[in-house]
């Protein structure tokens, strides 16, 4: 027979008895409010935040940082490919490997994985003009950020170097060092040339199935069309048979400002950490 719960507000104070604990009113409450607003947040909507820094909108000290990475000439042209072209889709990537229970590998690892999906992806969806002009930029940008290149640095190591799973973007977020070594990962893709099958699978996925080979075009790459890039993207992951929810995309004044991550729409409104995906990054 089971024990009855003795559960009663006593005359003579301002307890609550559970048992043989005693609680204040204000804490049970407390209590109350504090599970129904965990209640709340397991039951909200998840979506995923890409954030896309923008160059016409910075200070000349962060377009002079531009200029250095991506030549004089075009500039702007070119930031716009690589950032809201290019590494919106390695943003994605990051999502992929989360929401689809990915390999479980470095940090560094998996920033040359995810370039190795984005480089394959529009190798297979892309423009062959973009992909070619791509691959420019990167090669001039390793050879005019900074010092490693001439001193012969590996980027990997640097990377590993300076790292570590909870302080990679803190320790080692800085123009030369972190530009760098993702540029020198990005031209590392091209030099691999893994199809984007492969680098599925290399990512954890079995269960996929792409469909045929198209060319996605975007005449004029700016804010609204890399949006839509997002989500033909999404749309494609979905396709494959791949879960990924609904993006929210931000733009940010300060061109080093590109990164992604899980959020919950807290009561529809209110963007949150999704606190999973921050802890097991």
């Amino acid at each position: 027979m089971s024990k009855k719960v003795n559960y009663k507000k006593s005359k003579k104070s301002k307890f609550f008895e559970i048992g043989k604990i005693k609680i204040t009113k204000d804490a049970l409450i407390s209590i109350i409010i504090i599970a129904i607003l965990i209640i709340i947040y397991a039951l909200s909507p998840r979506y995923y935040l890409v954030t896309t820094g923008l160059y016409n909108q910075s200070t000349k000290e962060n377009q002079q940082n531009v200029e250095t990475a991506m030549g004089k000439e075009n500039t702007e042209e070119r930031f716009r490919l690589y950032f809201q072209w290019y590494n919106v889709i390695h943003e994605l990537g990051h999502g992929l490997m989360y929401y689809n229970d990915g390999i479980d590998i470095s940090v560094v690892e998996e920033e040359q994985l995810v370039n190795d999906f984005a480089v394959a992806y529009w190798k297979y969806y892309g423009e062959e003009e973009k992909v070619q002009e791509l691959e420019s930029i990167v090669n001039y940008a390793v050879e005019h950020i900074g010092d490693n290149y001439k001193n012969g640095i590996d980027y990997m190591e640097l990377g590993k170097k300076n790292s570590n799973e909870r302080s990679f973007y803190k320790s080692f977020f800085n123009f030369n060092d972190y530009g760098w070594f993702q540029f020198s990962s990005v031209k590392n893709s091209f030099v691999t040339n893994k199809s984007l099958e492969n680098v599925l699978e290399e990512m954890g996925f079995n269960d996929f199935k792409i469909g045929n080979k198209k060319s996605l075009v975007y005449q004029n790459i700016n804010e609204e069309t890399s949006t839509k890039i997002i989500n033909d993207a999404v749309k494609n992951f979905n396709d494959w048979g791949l879960e990924f929810p609904q993006v929210i995309h931000h733009f940010d004044k300060d061109p080093n400002n590109n990164y992604s991550r899980s959020v919950i729409k807290y009561l529809g409104f209110f963007e949150i950490p999704d606190f999973s995906y921050v802890f097991s990054s």
